[in-house]
């Protein structure tokens, strides 16, 4: 990392100390993975659910009535084509973990990158930065998402490096190759790159005080190969009928930047996003601290981004709540001491290692507590047989907890693991390549399905435990499992046979079909 002081060893000796950190600290951004054989994160069962009908669904014959997968051209395949590409190597459950490695390994080594690059070395900054790649769209399982972004801050600062060493055809073409890559991987990570670009050239503009016109010609000039990508969306978007865009709210807005770093302990969550927004506060004051005009650039564009976005951007759900970690990386990988004497840069480093340090445990300690918690409840799975259809319903308390809700695609593990139908596959036009077919489940054959609250909630945000319940067409399921927040002495429902197990929440055995008015 770079020294406080004037610098006076070899560029030899200081491209294999930032090659020895590049390392380093590649292995501690995989810590938090290799303590799990799968992390937890929200959405990834219902993922890995899919990935298991993508590479096996000829092997699967329980599950080939009920679902069907074609590939189609969208921009959302990223980790879909990394687990293709795994898993003859290391079957199902190794793919997806191996493609989450590749992911946050690109993600940590972007940043550095990109510091190195703007910076001339690895700031303690960005070090700081490192952690963010475990933010909140992470732990909920946006993994497409999340390669997407890695990749564009990576090709972001390859892009610059070509740039700044005169290569500007090889730049153009880079840049080129790279946005239709990225498109295809996930479309958010494209339109981030074209931020980026675009931050970079605004930023050099303002430095050399060109005139409007001139930038806005020179800004085609060089981003034009960001622009191809468009004619791939136009034609997604016209296939895949019209998608919901809004819901802009204030309050979400100081929720998603208080939950960062939200995974399961809200005081050290707080505590850690207090401290990233202190550290950037204080390293823009320091006389002693420099910072890139760009990043800077790319980092306010990030946030105005983020306080502009409504919730939902064609059809994307929380398309707001994924920039903020990014903006929070600019702002850090922005910055690098300069002439910063040598007590204070030993203390600065001693700082941001420990945080470093706390929120790597922090991320392992709290997936090993998470994937526990559903393990437990997979034990129930042992009481349903093979080639069975379940209907699950994940029960939500009125407040919901801090804790993130892991248990929310928990059912498509009966899926991959005994080849059991469940109903919370995401299916629509454009989403992905997979289909249900299964018209007698009605509309309990697909998220958001399985997810329903508490009888009694005085805010709506899903149907009822008792009204879901009601409604599931018997006749079209031969087992019932509910989980969550499951009410006291809740009376066995009509037609349903309990069934005793040493997992979470209650199992039933559909006996008979019912009228969908009876009582719970």
């Amino acid at each position: 990392m770079q020294s406080g002081s004037s610098l006076t060893s070899s560029p030899k000796a200081n491209t294999a100390r930032d090659w020895s950190v590049f390392v380093l600290l590649g292995l501690v951004s995989i810590t938090p993975l290799l303590m799990v054989d799968l992390p937890p994160l929200v959405d990834l069962y219902g993922h890995l659910g899919r990935y298991a009908i993508q590479t096996e669904l000829a092997e699967r014959p329980e599950l080939q009535p009920y679902y069907a997968f074609q590939w189609i051209l969208i921009g959302n395949l990223g980790a879909d084509l990394l687990v293709e590409v795994f898993h003859p190597l290391f079957g199902l459950q190794g793919a997806v973990r191996m493609a989450l490695i590749v992911i946050q390994t690109l993600a940590c080594t972007a940043i550095l990158a990109l510091s190195r690059e703007v910076n001339g070395r690895i700031s303690p900054f960005a070090v700081a930065a490192i952690p963010l790649i475990y933010a909140l769209p992470f732990n909920y399982g946006f993994i497409n998402f999340a390669l997407g972004m890695a990749l564009a801050l990576l090709t972001f600062a390859f892009w610059l490096h070509l740039r700044r060493i005169g290569k500007q055809g090889l730049a153009t073409a880079c840049l080129l190759a790279a946005s239709c890559a990225i498109w295809v991987v996930h479309t958010y990570g494209w339109a981030f790159l074209g931020l980026l670009c675009g931050a970079s050239v605004l930023a050099e503009a303002a430095t050399k005080r060109s005139p409007l016109l001139e930038t806005a010609r020179h800004s085609l000039v060089v981003c034009w190969p960001l622009l191809p990508p468009l004619l791939l969306m136009l034609l997604w978007r016209a296939s895949s009928g019209p998608s919901y865009t809004g819901e802009w709210s204030s309050a979400l807005k100081i929720l998603w930047l208080a939950s960062v770093f939200r995974s399961q302990w809200m005081v050290l969550d707080l505590l850690s996003i207090t401290f990233v927004l202190g550290l950037v506060y204080w390293g823009f004051r320091e006389r002693d601290v420099a910072v890139d005009r760009r990043l800077v650039a790319a980092a306010l564009l990030s946030l105005v981004g983020y306080l502009m976005l409504p919730m939902f951007v064609m059809g994307s759900a929380y398309a707001d709540m994924r920039l903020v970690p990014y903006f929070l990386v600019l702002a850090l990988t922005a910055m690098a001491p300069r002439n910063m004497p040598a007590r204070k840069f030993e203390r600065l480093i001693l700082v941001i290692v420990t945080f470093l340090a706390v929120r790597t445990i922090a991320t392992a300690w709290s997936y090993v507590e998470q994937d526990k918690l559903v393990e437990a409840h997979l034990l129930a799975l042992a009481e349903v047989p093979s080639g069975a259809r379940l209907a699950v319903l994940v029960v939500k308390p009125c407040d919901q907890p801090w804790a993130l809700p892991v248990i929310d695609h928990v059912g498509s593990l009966a899926l991959v693991r005994k080849n059991i139908f469940v109903n919370d596959q995401w299916e629509g036009p454009g989403y992905n390549p997979l289909r249900v077919t299964y018209p007698e489940g009605g509309d309990f054959v697909r998220d958001p399905s399985q997810i329903v609250q508490t009888d009694g909630c005085r805010t709506k945000a899903a149907p009822s435990l008792s009204s879901s319940l009601n409604a599931i067409p018997r006749r079209a399921f031969t087992h019932i499992w509910i989980i969550g927040a499951v009410p006291d002495n809740m009376p066995v429902p009509a037609g349903l046979k309990p069934l005793e197990h040493l997992g979470q929440g209650l199992l039933y055995e559909v006996r008979q079909p019912v009228d969908r008015d009876a009582s719970v």
